[in-house]
């Protein structure tokens, strides 16, 4: 039943400077506006302040709305961040994942501070004949180590994590019994396909993919199950955020 699907990560409302800075200044609206454009019927919302009522105002027009907490803000003006999810259809939750934090010291990529990393994960729920699950990776791209390099999901110690965070991820979904499945969010990496190929998904986007992000980075995305065709990805820019929300057609089959 679902036709439209978009995910937005919002920032707790936030825009960036021109030097990459969140202001703090809630730009609810700005992102509401644009997700409305896209005329979901379904929406995953990431970095999303849990505490008020941001997910009512990103979608109105949803009756159906699910929201969870995961991590402490680094965002002025937001307390905490989480997931939503919006939908024209009831929803059955299928129990959150809480993803496990990377094993290796994480220092902040430019003063070297040490770093407790925000934990990250995603929602897991039944709606509109699909089996949606969307959330966030953690950006181990944040982060470098003791030498000075910095951890990226491609080699290293951060691609081993990313392996191990892919099988958890898997162990999860099985012992949900998810079926039909689409999984869209923040991932947080260049090469989610490869190292997502455990869950047996197909990557959604078009190669080369489009620049979900101002630096033309390409990491929110959307993977769904060979027995969910997913058409016509689509990238909104929107002036202002640090990341675009997305948007893609879902067939009935």
């Amino acid at each position: 039943m679902i036709t439209r699907l978009s995910l937005a990560n919002v920032a707790g409302g936030r825009f960036v400077d021109a030097t990459g800075r969140y202001v703090d200044a809630d730009r609810t609206a700005d992102f509401a506006r644009t997700l409305a454009a896209q005329r979901p019927d379904v929406v995953v919302i990431t970095e999303l302040d849990p505490d008020g009522d941001q997910l009512d105002r990103l979608t109105p027009e949803l009756p159906y709305r699910l929201k969870h907490a995961f991590s402490p803000a680094h965002i002025p003006g937001v307390r905490r961040l989480g997931v939503g999810i919006a939908s024209a259809y009831p929803l059955t939750d299928l129990g959150r994942i809480d993803l496990p934090n990377p094993p290796f010291p994480f220092l902040h990529w430019k003063t070297g501070e040490l770093l407790e990393p925000h934990p990250k994960g995603f929602l897991a729920v039944r709606t509109g004949g699909l089996d949606l699950v969307g959330g966030q990776l953690c950006p181990v791209h944040m982060a470098r180590d003791e030498a000075g390099t910095p951890y990226s999901y491609t080699e290293g110690a951060g691609l081993e994590f990313g392996r191990a965070t892919a099988a958890y991820l898997k162990q999860e979904l099985d012992k949900r019994g998810v079926r039909r499945l689409v999984l869209g969010g923040d991932l947080n990496m260049r090469n989610p396909g490869e190292l997502l190929a455990p869950l047996g998904l197909v990557d959604t986007f078009p190669d080369p993919p489009p620049a979900t992000t101002p630096d033309g980075r390409s990491i929110d995305r959307i993977f769904a199950g060979s027995d969910v065709p997913v058409t016509t990805v689509e990238v909104s820019a929107l002036r202002g955020a640090d990341h675009f929300p997305v948007s893609c057609w879902i067939e009935e089959v």
